[in-house]
């Protein structure tokens, strides 16, 4: 029997189309023999849809026709073992999630939270570790007590700048020296990050990053490091992908460079980058390491940058394009790769299954004595 599988995308989210094409490329991949797809789509309203009208990218380029014809979700109830999906006409039965949102309320464990609440599996990381991975800030704190490299940094909520900026700008300039990183603490893409080289610069950057988020993170520059990344996929005993090196042609491998810029695609992608044995050995011990120490399972993408030392730099717990391209170059095809994150989520579901989250007794039940 097949099962019925629900593709999640969209969300209320600055990387929303980025998702949208993520969500394309799984509809492609999928395996139809094995699986029904449910296509649903969170537009940036928060309002939920489905539809074939979902699964054809040319759709999106008129969202009110999408909106007009897609079927509205009206409500969700839980049967058996299934998450039963109501529109206003027809009925689904969903086995399991299939998330490819990126960013808030998709990536950040919010929606990870409902696939718990409702008892169904799900891909990707849990609740605590999607939530710690979307913040750069609480990754470096917990990466750095492991004993993992990190790039020096600081960071301070939109309050704290508010009444202080002043110090906090002295304390960057005396630790790091320009030119330095800014950026939101999270958020993905490199949307709003921002390479500064004066006092009037950072607080300019700052004010874009603090448009995205009430954190901000600020890091030393390394000027000429080497940008390699690798994924992370399993639960119990992780496998590491080939590295692949982004090769820049700004300072910062920034939001347009990576989607809007025209050109040969994956063109910035040198797969497999071209280092040593030893680095590549290093990568992958660390991405390891990283996995663990941030509990994350399914299929992640762990950004690095080396200049004489190597640094984990941020951590994407569901990877634009889920990172296939270096799969595929390690050996897995598309739809190989989406029936391992389907088989690992249901044996990290059947685990969850065995805990006990509720004892059988009502206090409230008991007679107390005045």
């Amino acid at each position: 029997m097949k099962k019925n599988i629900a593709v999640i995308f969209g969300s209320k989210s600055v990387e929303h189309e980025i998702s949208i094409i993520t969500a394309n490329q799984v509809f492609k991949a999928i395996d139809r023999h094995k699986y029904n797809v449910i296509p649903i789509y969170i537009n940036k309203k928060g309002i939920w849809y489905t539809g074939s009208i979902l699964e054809n990218l040319n759709n999106f380029k008129d969202i009110k026709l999408i909106e007009k014809k897609a079927k509205k979700i009206r409500y969700f109830e839980k049967k058996d073992s299934n998450l039963v999906i109501k529109t206003s006409i027809k009925s689904y039965k969903v086995d399991l999630f299939f998330l490819t949102t990126h960013g808030t309320y998709g990536e950040d464990g919010t929606l990870q939270g409902f696939c718990e609440m409702f008892d169904i599996p799900y891909t990707g990381s849990g609740v605590i570790s999607s939530s710690i991975t979307m913040d750069k800030v609480l990754t470096k704190i917990i990466l750095k007590e492991h004993g993992i490299p990190v790039i020096d940094f600081k960071y301070i909520s939109k309050t704290e700048w508010l009444t202080s900026n002043n110090e906090f700008i002295k304390t960057c300039e005396n630790e790091f020296g320009y030119p330095m990183i800014v950026k939101p603490a999270k958020l993905g893409s490199s949307i709003g990050v921002t390479k500064v080289n004066s006092k009037e610069e950072f607080v300019d950057a700052a004010e874009v990053a603090f448009s995205f988020d009430d954190k901000i993170l600020v890091e030393k520059y390394l000027e000429n490091a080497k940008e390699l990344n690798c994924a992370v996929m399993g639960y119990k005993n992780p496998i590491v992908s080939v590295v692949e090196e982004i090769v820049k042609q700004n300072d910062l491998f920034d939001f347009s460079e990576k989607y809007i810029s025209k050109g040969k695609k994956f063109s910035n992608h040198k797969i497999p980058a071209e280092i040593d044995e030893n680095l590549t050995q290093k990568i992958i011990e660390t991405a390891k390491k990283t996995f663990k120490s941030l509990d994350c399972y399914g299929n992640i993408r762990i950004d690095f940058l080396y200049k004489d030392e190597l640094y984990v730099n941020e951590i994407n717990s569901i990877p634009g394009a889920l990172a296939y391209y270096l799969w595929q170059a390690s050996g897995l095809t598309f739809t190989q790769l989406i029936d391992n994150l389907i088989n690992i989520a249901e044996e990290v579901h059947k685990d969850k299954k065995n805990k006990i989250y509720s004892i059988d007794t009502n206090i409230l039940s008991l007679r107390v004595s005045k």
